[in-house]
């Protein structure tokens, strides 16, 4: 029972016991003042009834006397009269029968009243006739004590309606403050750590509302050097502390990840090798601080010529020597990019190029089906070197040309893709699969993450191929709306028993009409709705506060959940930790690669382990393609995983 309650209710019993006591005390003297008038009364009567007839008891005229009797008992405060001569005999005796119809059998037998006789002698002159006796009746006292004491009922019931309101006023206006306190320490549970703006004037109040804000600001304090610790193991460990790129041990790892994804099938890319000549002679000239000046300026270069492409890789792998890799791109596109790239390079100037000019090289090799990292590598390195062979100082190689081969292409253009794409959105030409997450170390199915193919005739086009396009063409609203109806649909035929992984893109998150769709199908579909977990890329994760919020309030509201996938990639991500409601994180596939001989990848999940757990957030892992990998994680602490390792897509969700 909450304390309001308690002290309404302690308000009620109070003025019950006042008014039991009050009404036990007034009916008390109430009853003695009633027994001394009715004593009086009758006395009072007796005696005047007695003089008035005198002559007639003399003359013995019983008619006159009766007559005078039943004047008499018309109040009805009178039960009976009677007259006796000397010798005692009644001359005369009436009873007057008084009912008492208002007051019940209760309150009566609870207040026994006397029924006091009055007593006077007739005489004519000095001769005595006889004894006149009154007997009173209580019913016109019982009455009169039931109307005062339902009286004072209604006075007290009313006076403690009034003072339970404004108690009621008065409690909510006061326990306000525990209110916020409440609200607060579950904040804080949650990792939000709200400070109260409104400070309570009542002392005790105001002592732990300051005890509140002052717990709150410091665990903000403890969970901020959290994510400041590890977002800097992070830049330590893979980030250039130059240029702030992804260093050579990043970019492999998220590079040959992207490559031995399974699930997503087969990827086109382009990459490509950038250097500046003879950085060590700009050292010399100016001195390192210049060098790495312009080594950054370069890198911020290239980080701004590829925006287009939010899912390309670019690092500083050595020296003077920057790497970009352009995924899901088409052969035209990745040519534009790389020469839109090379451009951005050579417009750097700086402030001795006259005497100390900057000369770029680049080579270049695209990909239609990326299969090994190390051959598109050693590609672009081929191409590199026939670019510093040219007799031109600022020149860019393509490994096609080298070989005497043209450029691969797709087999569609974009307008083709664009009718594949509507035929497949108006058709629902599309197929799920289903991978399952285990919990580690029992290996007990947690979740399936859904996949999508696309029909093309016999063949089944994946994801990896498709939504680069449909992201280009603005179709990915429909996509995910697509990928949704197929679940419920699926669901209907056969209702699923675990929880199931879906991606959300950013711009479907970003997008009104998607978000209004979202919702009335979630609430129309509140059993699958229940078992969805959104998980949105960390890319994806970074829109607008305003459709962040939306869709966090959406899920919670229809009892969805929501995830970041691909976590680690970048560390701005972190701040986010202490403001969404998370079910789980997922940590991209790139740190799990050679994670044996990686102390410092081992390190980071152990840390992020650490921090996810401290607000109830699970940590997962994606990319398990040995046992090794399996026992490590358990030794880490991880909460649950998914790869090859523990299954391969299924048409049906793995139980």
């Amino acid at each position: 029972m909450t304390l309001f309650r308690q002290l309404i209710i302690a308000v009620v019993i109070l003025f019950a016991c006042l008014y039991a006591g009050n009404t036990v005390f007034t009916l008390h003297n109430n009853r003695l003042l009633v027994e001394d008038q009715m004593e009086v009364h009758a006395q009072d009567t007796a005696t005047a009834l007695a003089l008035s007839m005198t002559q007639a008891a003399q003359d013995e005229d019983i008619a006159t006397m009766d007559t005078m009797f039943n004047a008499v008992s018309d109040s009805g405060y009178y039960q009976r009269i009677y007259f006796t001569d000397l010798e005692q005999n009644i001359v005369i005796d009436r009873k007057f029968p008084v009912s008492i119809e208002t007051v019940p059998d209760w309150f009566v037998s609870m207040m026994p009243l006397p029924s006091p006789e009055g007593k006077a002698e007739v005489s004519s002159g000095w001769s005595q006739m006889g004894v006149l006796t009154v007997v009173s009746h209580p019913g016109q006292a019982y009455s009169k004590l039931w109307q005062v004491t339902t009286t004072q009922l209604g006075w007290f019931a009313g006076i403690t309606l009034l003072v339970c309101l404004l108690a009621y006023l008065a409690l909510k206006w006061l326990l306000e403050p525990l209110r916020q306190v409440e609200r607060q320490a579950n904040d804080i549970y949650e990792k939000r750590f709200v400070i109260q703006e409104n400070i309570p004037k009542t002392r005790e109040l105001k002592s732990v509302v300051l005890a509140m804000n002052r717990m709150a600001q410091h665990l903000k304090e403890i969970f901020d050097e959290q994510l400041a610790t590890i977002g800097q193991l992070q830049k330590q460990s893979f980030r250039d502390p130059v240029t702030g790129l992804s260093n050579r041990s990043d970019f492999d790892n998220r590079f040959n990840s992207f490559v031995d994804d399974k699930e997503a099938g087969i990827h086109a890319g382009g990459l490509l090798i950038v250097t500046v000549s003879d950085i060590a002679r700009v050292n010399d000239y100016a001195g390192r601080a210049e060098g790495n000046t312009l080594l950054k300026t370069i890198g911020e270069s290239l980080h701004t010529a590829v925006l287009a492409n939010p899912h390309a890789l670019v690092a500083r792998r050595q020296g003077q020597e920057f790497t970009v890799f352009l995924p899901d791109v088409t052969a035209q596109e990745g040519e534009d990019m790389a020469g839109a790239i090379f451009h951005a390079a050579q417009g750097i100037n700086w402030l001795h190029q006259d005497k100390c000019p900057l000369y770029f090289h680049m080579g270049y090799t695209y990909k239609t089906e990326v299969s090994s990292g190390s051959e598109m590598l050693a590609e672009a390195d081929i191409a590199l070197r026939q670019a510093k062979l040219e007799e031109t100082n600022n020149q860019w190689v393509k490994f096609s040309d080298i070989q005497g081969e043209e450029m691969p292409v797709l087999g569609r253009t974009l307008q083709d893709w664009q009718v594949f794409l509507e035929k497949s959105i108006k058709h629902h030409l599309a197929t799920l699969y289903y991978q399952p997450v285990m919990q580690i170390p029992n290996k007990t199915v947690v979740a399936n993450k859904v996949f999508v193919r696309f029909i093309d005739g016999e063949e089944l086009l994946t994801a990896a191929v498709v939504l680069p396009v449909a992201e280009r063409l603005g179709l990915m609203p429909q996509l995910d709306q697509l990928i949704l109806e197929s679940l419920a649909s699926t669901n209907r035929e056969q209702v699923f028993t675990t929880k199931l992984c879906v991606n959300l893109s950013k711009i479907s998150v970003q997008t009104k009409s998607f978000m209004a769709w979202l919702e009335s199908f979630l609430v129309s579909q509140r059993e699958l709705a229940s078992k969805l977990i959104f998980e949105v890329s960390e890319f994806g994760e970074k829109v607008d506060e305003q459709s962040t919020r939306q869709l966090v309030d959406l899920t919670q509201k229809c009892s969805a959940s929501l995830a970041i996938e691909g976590f680690g990639l970048k560390s701005s991500a972190f701040g986010y930790l202490s403001s969404l409601p998370l079910h789980h994180l997922k940590v991209h596939r790139s740190f799990l690669r050679e994670l044996d001989q990686n102390p410092d990848n081992q390190f980071y999940i152990r840390s992020l382990v650490q921090l996810a757990h401290s607000r109830d957030v699970q940590l997962w892992l994606e990319g398990v393609e040995s046992e090794l990998e399996w026992k490590q994680l358990a030794e880490l602490g991880v909460d649950a995983a998914q790869g090859y390792f523990l299954g391969k897509l299924q048409p049906k969700p793995v139980e």
